[in-house]
């Protein structure tokens, strides 16, 4: 199967679960998404200044014994297709419905909102390690309460690995801000592997501009158009964070302090600086296509001139073969000893006279 082919296939296929949520009520939990964990875990890690706390693979109910603790608990969700312990969580720590349809439906725009004392943000992880890689994305769903951050993952992401080394760091400011800091920081992570993504992207760009003038370019309208596809995905993706950011810059609440504010706020210019790109990104993709059809335009054009002159040329020696292809009885070059070689130098001529002409002309 084609390449094209393959990705168009995938894309339905990731679509292809969503059929399942027609005709259900408001806040009916329904995974939609591709299955990336064989088996959804729960992991915990409770901390303060003095002291930090590790629990793997735990239950829902040790999960809840944690919900009225005076630490900072984080408490990560990896997998999201037991749509049953996604419901008991959210009834555990009293999550609205349509926030848990949001976190299952891993096709959801980023969104800010704000239910039950809680706000809950989801986005998307986004991968692209190299230009020739397409871009993979991964739905993280947060919900933050008082002294509480509950994470939703489709799978383990490594990304987020060096937060955990982070915080056995006493010092530092993850073990002193609370969990407030602790979003922010997931989401900061979030968003500067933004810029690997739009650097590997605008490096495809740079790539296909350097093969654009070369002879072999068969491909290049196939790998414009791939490069437009990632582009307008990342807009969808990335665009909306910035609307939820600025949400949540504004909001009143509490469980934001106003000295991490600021932090939020250095996110969201990093939010502005990458849109900037991607609307730069995607104006270059333009051009070099029509750069592309400039090209072929030209190369077609120097095709038809070519034959234009060829034929042009061809023309009055046509019109001296069908004279003298004429069945008369009584022509004289036809008794002349040299009239064949005679008529031949006259067409000679002609070609001759008109290459110069049209040399004279810059044609040529």
């Amino acid at each position: 199967m084609p390449k094209y082919k393959e990705k168009k296939f995938a894309r339905k296929k990731a679509r292809s679960n969503s059929h399942h949520k027609v005709g259900l009520s408001p806040g009916s939990l329904v995974h939609i998404g591709k299955v990336k964990t064989d088996k959804p875990v729960i992991d915990l890690i409770e901390y303060s200044k003095e002291q930090i706390i590790e629990k793997k693979d735990i239950g829902v109910q040790q999960a809840k014994s944690h919900l009225d603790t005076p630490m900072t608990t984080w408490i990560k969700v990896t997998g999201l297709h037991n749509t049953q312990m996604i419901g008991e969580l959210g009834e555990a720590f009293g999550l609205h419905p349509l926030q848990l349809e949001d976190i299952l439906n891993t096709a959801h725009r980023p969104k800010l909102d704000m239910v039950n004392q809680a706000i809950f943000m989801s986005m998307k992880v986004l991968y692209k390690p190299s230009p020739e890689v397409n871009i993979s994305a991964d739905q993280v769903s947060f919900v933050l309460r008082n002294n509480i951050l509950i994470s939703f993952h489709e799978s383990e992401l490594p990304l987020f690995d060096p937060l955990k080394i982070r915080l056995q760091n006493t010092a530092g400011r993850l073990r002193t801000k609370g969990p407030d800091y602790l979003f922010f920081a997931l989401i900061d992570i979030a968003v500067d592997n933004y810029f690997e993504v739009i650097e590997n992207t605008a490096d495809l760009i740079d790539d296909i501009e350097d093969d654009l003038f070369e002879a072999s370019n068969d491909n290049i309208l196939m790998r414009i158009q791939q490069v437009k596809r990632e582009l307008l995905f990342l807009k969808k993706n990335i665009f909306p964070l910035r609307e939820a950011l600025m949400s949540l810059i504004k909001t009143d609440s509490d469980l934001i302090k106003d000295d991490n504010q600021k932090y939020f706020m250095d996110v969201h210019d990093h939010i502005m600086q990458i849109s900037d790109s991607i609307e730069s990104s995607r104006e270059l993709n333009s051009s070099l296509k029509d750069a592309y059809m400039s090209i072929i335009s030209n190369k077609m054009n120097q095709v038809m001139k070519t034959l234009t002159i060829i034929a042009t040329i061809f023309i009055p020696l046509t019109f001296v073969a069908g004279i003298y292809g004429m069945n008369f009885e009584y022509m004289p070059e036809l008794s002349w000893r040299y009239g064949y070689f005679a008529v031949w130098g006259v067409m000679a001529g002609i070609s001759v006279i008109m290459l110069m002409l049209f040399k004279k002309r810059k044609w040529l």
